[in-house]
């Protein structure tokens, strides 16, 4: 089926009539509802899991709030990990050599924010592209016990990787 429009059609109408002329059978599929509930990264496979890093818990020491490292993750203490996350930049621009890597999309107004167990600052080599889909970086896993800006994680002379 060819459907032709005026010239003088604005692009825009055009392509809203071609969608609605379209047969079903090219529609999209509906798509399942949005659960801000849910929303976190799954635990991928080659990537260090954000399920582990969620089961640091906060301690208090002396008056003060701190993370209390699982066991399972204070072996990988300076050893280089992979980890998928979405990107949140500290400054404006298109590529980052420090920024904030957590387990929730920033672009979900509805999704729960992110707390210092599901965000991991990253301290690149190289610039990382800005990207609204999850990255994955290698770097470095450091355990920060006492961090002035309340961060539990940071990976260091990190660079882009991919999973196996």
């Amino acid at each position: 089926m060819r459907t032709s429009f005026p010239a003088d059609l604005p692009p825009l109408l055009a392509g809203l009539a071609l969608a609605l002329l379209a047969p079903a059978s090219i529609a999209q599929a509906p798509q399942p509802p949005h659960d801000p509930q849910t929303s976190m990264l799954p635990d991928t496979k080659g990537a260090l899991a954000w399920s582990l890093l969620g089961k640091t818990a906060i301690r208090k020491v002396d008056g003060k709030l701190g993370p209390d490292f699982p066991p399972a993750l204070k072996p990988l203490n300076g050893k280089t990990v992979k980890l998928q996350g979405y990107v949140l930049p500290l400054e404006a621009g298109q590529g980052h050599k420090r920024f904030l890597l957590s387990a929730w999309s920033p672009s979900c107004p509805f999704c729960l924010t992110a707390g210092p167990e599901a965000m991991v600052e990253v301290k690149a080599r190289s610039a990382v592209a800005y990207a609204l889909e999850p990255v994955v970086v290698q770097g470095r896993l450091e355990l920060l016990d006492n961090d002035p800006a309340g961060l539990f994680y940071r990976l260091v002379e990190a660079e882009p990787a991919t999973l196996n």
